[in-house]
This record gives structure tokens, C-alpha cells and sequence, in this order.
């Protein structure tokens, strides 16, 4: 199991979409926004499958985090990670363990859809995404060339948790 290119850019555009919206922290909201700044992944064709379209969320969201000034590129070292968008990267990892498969958007957004009390989750649920709900396309999806042939070691697990802990990494 490994982290894909694409949800690497996802967490790159996540951060971006911190600072563009005036925050420090990248929090739930942030990671949706990275979703649906990288565009084309299963996790957006998802969201349009249930009717929604990536600009009205995006507004959605900017109406919710968004600050007055942006973050300037210079403070990006500045930048880390919310303890529930730490959780929702955690069980975005277990979640594709979960599938035996790397680590996508369709992941990502399963585990935003879990977080319950969180704007993301109420927001998704409100729209008929849940968890259950994107287990089952999941199990459906026919992109077998993703499926690993094996679960991965406790020892691998664990690496790829940390690097979220030590988010630096991720950035680099």
C-alpha cells in the first residue's frame, strides 16, 4: 500500500488551499477543497455522480473558511495539520488497507464522510455521500489495476502513518 501521486497532490493542494483561505492549519474543509482542486479523481467524479458540481462546493466551503488575507508563500514551513484532519488521514490510510488498495481520493473522502460532528461529514451526509454509501461504489469499481495483492506489514502501516505526524514530509 502507498500513498499515489494523486493523493500526494491532493495533500499539496490542501495545504495551498490553507493558505489561499488564510489559515494555518489545514483542517477537514481543506482536504475536500484539495479534492477538488486536483479535479480528476474518482473522488470528484463521485461528488458528480450524486449531483453535485465541484464549483458549488468549493463556494460552500470558501463561505465556511475562508479569511480575510491569505497565508504569503513565505510562512508555507508554518503550515501543519489540524488534530481532526491528522484523523481523517489516518483513516484514510486504514480505510484503503481496509480495500487492499493505495491510497486515493476515494479514500480520503470516505474518511471525511466519517468524522462525525464535522463540517465535511454533515455536509456530505446532507447530500446522501456516507461512508456506507461509498463503500459500496468502492466495492463496485471496476479499477482492479489498483487492488494490491497482498495487506501490507504493521511496520509498512506504520510508516505511512507517521509521515502525516511529521507532515513536513509530505510537503517536500
Amino acid at each position: 500500500m502507498i500513498l499515489t501521486e494523486e493523493i500526494r497532490t491532493i495533500l499539496l493542494y490542501s495545504r495551498d488551499e490553507a493558505m489561499r483561505t488564510g489559515c494555518y492549519a489545514i483542517a477537514p474543509e481543506h482536504l475536500l477543497l484539495g479534492i477538488l482542486r486536483h479535479g480528476d479523481n474518482a473522488a470528484v467524479r463521485t461528488l458528480g455522480q450524486f449531483g453535485l458540481d465541484p464549483a458549488a462546493v468549493k463556494a460552500d466551503l470558501d463561505g465556511r473558511v475562508f479569511r480575510e488575507q491569505a497565508i504569503p508563500y513565505s510562512d508555507e514551513d508554518d503550515i501543519s495539520f489540524t488534530r481532526s484532519a491528522l484523523n481523517i488521514c489516518s483513516y484514510t490510510l486504514m480505510e484503503a488497507m481496509r480495500c487492499n488498495q493505495d491510497v486515493s481520493s476515494i479514500h480520503l473522502l470516505a474518511a471525511l464522510c466519517d468524522c462525525p460532528g464535522d463540517f465535511c461529514s454533515t455536509y456530505l451526509h446532507g447530500r446522501g455521500i456516507t461512508l456506507q454509501v461509498l463503500r459500496t461504489i468502492m466495492s463496485r469499481s471496476s479499477e482492479a489495476s489498483t487492488r494490491k495483492t497482498s495487506l501490507p506489514e504493521t511496520e509498512d502501516l506504520n510508516k505511512l502513518l507517521s509521515v502525516f505526524y511529521r507532515d513536513k514530509e509530505i510537503f517536500s
